[in-house]
């Protein structure tokens, strides 16, 4: 994990973490609430590392031996508890109370992490509880969960509750290039997925980027004259009406394509996703009214919204096709 990337993607977190330390105001126990992917693990191990960071501006510098230790995963002081199957069970939770019961090896905070603590079942929440009512000086606990209402209000509510942002697209896209994907590539991917996991999962599936082929050939015939769409469709992906969740995926990159149109009408090249295709996209652009275009979109989504519902799905995808291709 590039941990120079935490304060770029939750600014405000880091920022509350930061003065809560200066301050002197540091809560006994945490709990990071927000979507998965949005780097609330990571940003646990660095406040664990600005608990014990060596350096004096309450900064981790990442170098000294306390830095290094927790981002390894091996320091004394930092205990970490994560699922097993799904579960976090009393033993665990047994477990660290044990191990913060014995006497620190090294001086300093000592910190206990569990991630996604919504998973923890009836009798491992009550001992934590316990441990989370008689806070002992020097140590703190940092909670991470996806889903704050599937957690005990009475764990809540013995929390500071601190709320992570969702990534932006941009940082999605930048992290999947640093993974080692191309710029086009990231860049549709950080507009079809809410985190870099996300991304990298869809990516990995077998038809992405066939996808995405098929959508920049049909707006590519879309300027060609005496092109049909229909023939060519039926001839070439038929699979894609026949398999919904291909069929999600074809509609999202299809949308976002017609959205880029109606970027290149508007002159905000910055928020063009298929960069690659601008040839192709100023052609239809400059053909089709900005009305058109709109309409043209708003047939997509509504047909988005019935994909799961019972409909004849070639009959569906042959009325928006004839839809664009009308010249």
């Amino acid at each position: 994990m590039a941990f120079d990337t935490i304060k770029q993607s939750q600014p405000h977190v880091v920022q509350l973490l930061e003065n809560s330390l200066k301050k002197d105001r540091l809560s006994h126990a945490y709990l990071f609430e927000g979507e998965p992917g949005t780097k609330k693990f990571a940003t646990a191990i660095y406040f664990a590392q600005m608990l014990l960071c060596k350096s004096e501006d309450n900064k981790p510098c990442q170098t000294c031996s306390n830095c290094r230790r927790i981002k390894q995963g091996i320091h004394p002081n930092v205990y970490i508890v994560e699922p097993i199957k799904n579960t976090i069970r009393k033993q665990q939770i047994q477990d660290l109370q044990e191990e913060f019961s014995k006497t620190s090896i090294e001086p300093g905070k000592k910190i206990y992490i569990i991630k996604d603590i919504d998973t923890i079942n009836q009798s491992a929440a009550n001992s934590l509880l316990k441990f989370l009512e008689e806070p002992f000086p020097g140590i703190h606990a940092i909670l991470t969960t996806n889903n704050i209402s599937r957690m005990l209000p009475t764990i809540v509510s013995r929390s500071q509750v601190v709320q992570f942002s969702s990534l932006s697209n941009d940082i999605i896209a930048q992290e999947l290039e640093d993974a080692g994907y191309d710029y086009d590539t990231a860049r549709i991917l950080s507009h079809l997925s809410n985190s870099v996991e996300d991304g990298i999962a869809l990516a990995s599936t077998e038809y992405f980027l066939d996808i995405v082929d098929a959508v920049k050939e049909i707006y590519k015939r879309m300027s060609m004259p005496h092109s049909s769409l229909v023939l060519y469709f039926n001839e070439n992906h038929s699979i894609i009406y026949q398999d919904k969740e291909i069929s999600v995926l074809f509609l999202a990159c299809m949308t976002l394509y017609q959205k880029d149109l109606i970027h290149f009408q508007e002159g905000d090249r910055a928020h063009i996703v298929f960069l690659q295709e601008e040839e192709h996209i100023a052609q239809i652009a400059n053909q089709k009214s900005k009305q058109r275009l709109i309409k043209e979109l708003e047939s997509m989504l509504a047909l988005q919204s019935r994909i799961n519902s019972y409909i004849n799905e070639r009959l569906a995808y042959d009325n928006l096709l004839l839809e664009l291709e009308r010249r």
